[in-house]
């Protein structure tokens, strides 16, 4: 399961979903600024490793 640090927050996309593919789906972090809290989440398979670099990328 793609996972960063101690964070492991995947979630599959649905087998109806259009851009469903085997292993794949979103890795989501949780963010805070003084404005609030938003999230980053970008499209990974199941045994990816996400790096520093990978979440800057992130949506």
């Amino acid at each position: 399961m793609a996972k960063y640090g101690k964070s492991n927050h995947f979630f599959p996309i649905p087998e109806d979903a259009y851009d469903y593919e085997p292993g794949k789906g979103d890795f989501v972090v949780q963010m805070k600024d003084e404005k609030g809290t938003y999230w980053h989440l970008k499209p990974v398979f199941a045994d990816q490793e996400m790096s520093e670099e990978d979440l800057k990328h992130s949506i």
